[in-house]
């Protein structure tokens, strides 16, 4: 799992980059990054049962979805951010940034499902 965790901590740190040179907003390239992860992991789900040596071995389920997609996801940044627009009193933000974070995940998880079961 730990390779898979470096392997997504590294490419979020590029994408984060990539967009953060075209100017988007820090909150913007978080979700941005969010839903692709939960696209991957609905795309994953679905395609696994599929690949034959993945359902032998039960290693590369956690390697994938918890080391390479969990580490790819920014949680963590992302309740951070809410934690402090909350502390500063941006209530109507931090809602519209949690919901919008949330739905958006939850289409882009059912998205990679649908298109893996294809």
């Amino acid at each position: 799992m730990s390779i898979g965790a470096i392997l997504g901590a590294n490419l979020r740190f590029l994408i984060y980059r990539k967009l953060e040179k075209i100017q988007l907003k820090k909150d913007l390239i978080i979700l941005l990054i969010n839903i692709f992860s939960s696209f991957l992991l609905g795309l994953f789900f679905s395609i696994l049962p599929d690949i034959s040596f993945a359902t032998d071995y039960y290693q590369f389920g956690l390697f994938f979805s918890i080391g390479f997609i969990g580490s790819l996801s920014t949680f963590s940044t992302f309740i951070y951010d809410l934690f402090e627009l909350f502390t500063q009193s941006k209530f109507n933000r931090s809602f519209n940034i949690f919901i919008i974070s949330l739905t958006m995940g939850m289409a882009g998880l059912v998205f990679g499902l649908l298109l893996g079961k294809q």
